[in-house]
């Protein structure tokens, strides 16, 4: 598999600095959608995704913590 780094534009949603803080906090952290279909992507500090509990328990286990969460702007978001 190859692995290429990208980059994207996002806006800051919030930071989990932890598993517990993911825990504690989530779903009732997340804000609401302004449009249906919208892309979060929540990342630790190496680059790399979260996509279910074992990434956060992971992360907890070998210290990637943050976690940041972006809404990723879109095409014509950004032109509008």
């Amino acid at each position: 598999m190859s692995v290429e780094t990208i980059q994207v534009q996002g806006e800051l949603l919030f930071e989990l600095r932890s598993r517990q803080d993911w825990i504690n906090k989530v779903p009732g952290i997340l804000p609401k959608r302004k449009i249906q279909g919208e892309v979060w992507l929540w990342v630790d500090i190496n680059g790399n995704s979260f996509h279910r509990g074992e990434d956060f328990t992971f992360a907890d286990k070998h210290n990637t913590f943050p976690c940041k969460v972006y809404r990723i702007q879109t095409l014509t978001d950004k032109h509008k």
